[in-house]
C-alpha cells in the first residue's frame, strides 16, 4: 500500500469473484485484523484505494464496510475517515451470516444474553450517570427514527445494548460485552429482520426497548432487569426459538 497516502501495508488477500461479494470482502478484512495485519486504531485505506484493491464496485464495498462496522470491527471518524477499532470484539466469537437461520446457536445466544444483560441493566439503573442516560436515550431515538425510515436499525438496537453495559459501571460487563460484541449484534439483526416481517412487531420491539429505558431513568432494578428479561423472552419468541406458550 502507499504510504505517501498516509496508510501503512496490507496484506489484502484476492477476492474470488463470486455471489456474495460483500462477506467475502469483510472475511478477508476480518482475517486481517484477527492477525494484525491491520493493527487496532489503523486508519483503512479511502473507498477508492479499496475499491480497487478487491477490483470491486464502491457499493459492493460499502456493504463489506457496514457489516464490518455493524459487528463492532472498524469505525468512522468524522472527517477522517475509516479506522480499525481499538478494542474489537474476539474474532474467535464470530457468527457468519450464513448461521443467522441456526436456530440452536441462536438460542444459545439468547439464553447467554438474558443472564449477562439483566443484571447489567439492574446495575445500569442504579449506577447510571446522567450523560450515560443520555447515551441510552440517544440510541432509543434513533432506533425510533430507523423504524420510520424502513432502515434495520441494528446499529442503534446493538448501541443501545452497549450503552446499557456501559451504565452498569463495572468493567468486566463492559468488557464481556465488548467480547461479545459480534454475537449480540448478529443476534440483534436477525430479530430486527425477523420483526421486520409482521408488521405490529417492529412498534412491539420499539415499546420494549422504551420500558428497558424508562425504568433505568427511574432507577429502578428490578423493573430494568425484568423488563431486558421480558424482551429478550419476547425477540426468542418472535424468532421461533422457544415455543409462545412459555
Amino acid at each position: 500500500m502507499n504510504e505517501a497516502n498516509g496508510h501503512t501495508g496490507s496484506r489484502f488477500s484476492t477476492v474470488v469473484r463470486r455471489k456474495h461479494l460483500p462477506e467475502e470482502i469483510a472475511q478477508v478484512m476480518e482475517r486481517d485484523i484477527a492477525d494484525g495485519t491491520l493493527a487496532r486504531g489503523q486508519r483503512l485505506p479511502t473507498e477508492a484505494a479499496l475499491s480497487e484493491q478487491f477490483g470491486v464496485s464502491r457499493n459492493v464495498l460499502r456493504e463489506a464496510m457496514a457489516r464490518l462496522k455493524r459487528d463492532g470491527l472498524i469505525e468512522t471518524r468524522q472527517g477522517l475517515g475509516g479506522f480499525v477499532c481499538e478494542t474489537p470484539p474476539s474474532l474467535a466469537w464470530r457468527i457468519g451470516t450464513e448461521n443467522l437461520s441456526d436456530e440452536d446457536d441462536l438460542r444459545y445466544i439468547f439464553e447467554l444474553r438474558a443472564e449477562v444483560e439483566t443484571g447489567a441493566a439492574a446495575l445500569a439503573a442504579e449506577r447510571r450517570t446522567e450523560p450515560q442516560l443520555a447515551s441510552i436515550q440517544d440510541s432509543l431515538v434513533r432506533m425510533g427514527e430507523a423504524a420510520s425510515n424502513g432502515a434495520d436499525g441494528v446499529e442503534a438496537d446493538a448501541a443501545f445494548h452497549r450503552s446499557i453495559a456501559e451504565a452498569a459501571n463495572n468493567p468486566y460487563y463492559r468488557d464481556f460485552m465488548i467480547f461479545l460484541a459480534v454475537r449480540v449484534t448478529q443476534s440483534i439483526a436477525a430479530a430486527r429482520q425477523n420483526s421486520a416481517q409482521v408488521d405490529e412487531w417492529t412498534p412491539t420491539a420499539q415499546r420494549e426497548h422504551e420500558s428497558i429505558c424508562e425504568a433505568i431513568a427511574d432507577q429502578d432494578a428490578d423493573a430494568a432487569r425484568e423488563n431486558v428479561r421480558s424482551h429478550l423472552l419476547s425477540a426468542a419468541k418472535r424468532l421461533g426459538l422457544i415455543d409462545k406458550q412459555n
